[in-house]
């Protein structure tokens, strides 16, 4: 896995607490680094956004 960095980041806030995005909570999402106040954010963002995904997925491909 490529490593993500802070500088590649799309955002420069946390999408769920509104805190500055660290290096070490970073994630890939459809090809861009997404960042998040710490692990446990990202965590969350990453098992959330499985859900949609599939969620997608299904309702294109029936």
């Amino acid at each position: 896995m490529t490593e993500l960095k802070l500088e590649d980041c799309i955002n420069e806030t946390c999408p769920w607490s509104g805190e500055k995005v660290r290096s070490d909570s970073l994630t890939l999402y459809r090809g861009k680094t997404v960042g998040f106040c710490n692990p446990g954010c990202r965590d969350k963002f990453e098992k959330a956004s499985k859900h949609f995904e599939f969620a997608i997925n299904a309702a294109e491909n029936p």
